[in-house]
């Protein structure tokens, strides 16, 4: 998992160019509420709304603690890079203020901000595959190992939580919606499946966010839906009867035999051993095998 950036002194720290360290300065303010806006790169895409409120209880009793982290906009406005939550739970409690540290800062550095912010809160894999994506295609790292190197990581950790990125549209969409549905450890396994039967895997997904199903059993009910697609058992057997005797039916390369009721069914198939060795082999070839088909 993403390394915390956390107050730890032996932690990674995130790696601001100098140039622009030195050009950016930070001041504390009180800002209304409503002179901020949320950021296109808050990588959280669902709150919790009894956390919400939870916090916002805590912000009432002990204040807000920490300042959130906003940046200037052209507009006037503040956009917000980090502390969304504690935000929206001081709008939820009717605080019409609050502490903000303002700095200047180009996107890049926003989404990377935006991205460590988050994770002090446990953001999820999809969340943060999201992140990273976004932070390759538009940001200034442009390899997962430069961008694993600037935020603390093992580029390894990026790489297998970018297989959730890789997922089809119509199951993202739904991962939109429920991020933790889905963890990188099995991001594969859905991917893969979806190449054999897109459909299946989406109304599966579907299923595991109306009732909670665990990603393991819905990964097995997927394999078992696709294994009964697949075997030869699945495809139209063909069935005889010898009245008083029983039934035969062929699937694929298999013949079966049921015995009717009152047949012996051991010296029924002692008749068949018989039969069978009687056989002429070159008359039951598979065309392509066969000594014409040579």
């Amino acid at each position: 998992m993403l390394q915390r950036m956390s107050q730890d002194s032996e932690s990674p720290q995130l790696q601001v160019p100098n140039s622009e360290a030195a050009s950016s300065r930070t001041a504390i303010h009180i800002l209304n509420v409503d002179q901020i806006v949320k950021s296109p790169f808050q990588p959280r895409l669902v709150f919790d709304q009894a956390a919400l409120e939870d916090l916002g209880t805590s912000i009432q009793t002990i204040g807000l603690g920490q300042p959130i982290l906003v940046r200037p906009l052209p507009n006037g406005l503040f956009e917000l890079i980090g502390g969304e939550r504690r935000w929206r739970a001081s709008k939820l409690i009717g605080n019409m203020t609050i502490e903000a540290m303002v700095k200047p800062m180009s996107d890049d550095l926003a989404m990377l901000l935006a991205l460590t912010d988050n994770d002090q809160e446990d953001l999820t894999d999809y969340e943060k595959a999201r992140s990273y994506y976004c932070l390759l295609k538009n940001g200034e790292d442009s390899s997962m190992r430069a961008l694993a190197r600037r935020l603390g990581t093992n580029h390894s950790v990026i790489s297998r939580l970018l297989q959730l990125t890789q997922l089809p549209e119509s199951i993202r969409t739904i991962l939109d919606g429920h991020p933790a549905l889905i963890t990188a450890n099995y991001a594969k396994d859905f991917k893969d499946l979806s190449t054999i039967n897109e459909d299946l895997v989406v109304n599966v997904v579907e299923k595991m966010a109306s009732t909670g199903l665990p990603q393991e059993a819905a990964l097995k009910l997927i394999r078992r839906e696709v294994d009964s697609v697949s075997r030869p058992e699945a495809k139209q057997a063909k069935k005889s009867a010898v009245d008083g005797i029983g039934t035969l039916r062929i699937l694929g390369d298999r013949v079966e035999v049921k015995c009717a009721k009152g047949i012996d069914a051991t010296k029924l198939a002692q008749e068949f051993l018989t039969f069978l060795h009687s056989l002429d082999k070159a008359q039951i070839l598979e065309a392509d095998e066969s000594p014409s088909g040579q």
